[in-house]
């Protein structure tokens, strides 16, 4: 009895060391791609307030915003859900956000990522987007872009415009493992 439980547990033992270096060998290290996404959300839930400091107004918003999002990288494409939380000096314009982005293409894959962008004007918005995409597993680095006009929030990551040259994004993965 003694000696099946240990061949059995060395068995399952081996088992594990066996499919954790199948994995391992699927795994590209390390790998980067640029990603461009362009995206509309309508505002679905929004709750504000102000306040009033030094002569300034602020208005705090917490917004809840559904649209679509559209890539070439299906991962990136899909159902958008975006929330934030914004505040807003209303005297002289200026601001910061910060939130999530969580896309989702049925069958395909999905992403998810902290926001965070300074508001200038009222109602431009330029920051980072910092997460990852799933199906398979990447990290996802980039700048993002917005406007706000009335509830539509509209923008890019990753995209060349409106911020010229450049407005990158990317997907990444690992590092050189020693020895490689």
């Amino acid at each position: 009895m003694r000696r099946s439980k240990h061949v059995l547990l060395l068995a399952a033992a081996g088992a594990l060391i066996a499919a954790t270096v199948a994995v391992g060998a699927k795994i590209e290290r390390p790998k980067t791609s640029d990603v461009s996404a362009a995206f509309t959300a309508a505002q679905t839930r929004a709750n504000s307030h102000t306040c009033t400091e030094a002569g300034n107004t602020f208005r705090v918003t917490n917004a809840v915003w559904h649209g679509t999002s559209t890539s070439s990288e299906p991962r990136l494409a899909g159902n958008l859900v975006i929330k934030t939380h914004a505040v807003l000096n209303e005297t002289t314009g200026d601001g910061w956000v910060s939130g999530t982005w969580r896309s989702r293409n049925p069958g395909v894959g999905s992403a998810s990522a902290h926001l965070a962008a300074v508001i200038d004007n009222q109602n431009h918005l330029d920051g980072l987007a910092n997460g990852d995409v799933r199906g398979p597993h990447d990290r996802l680095l980039g700048n993002w872009s917005a406007t706000i006009v009335a509830q539509t929030l509209s923008g890019e990551l990753g995209a060349n415009t409106p911020v010229a040259p450049d407005n990158s994004a990317l997907l990444y993965r690992g590092g050189c493992r020693n020895g490689d």
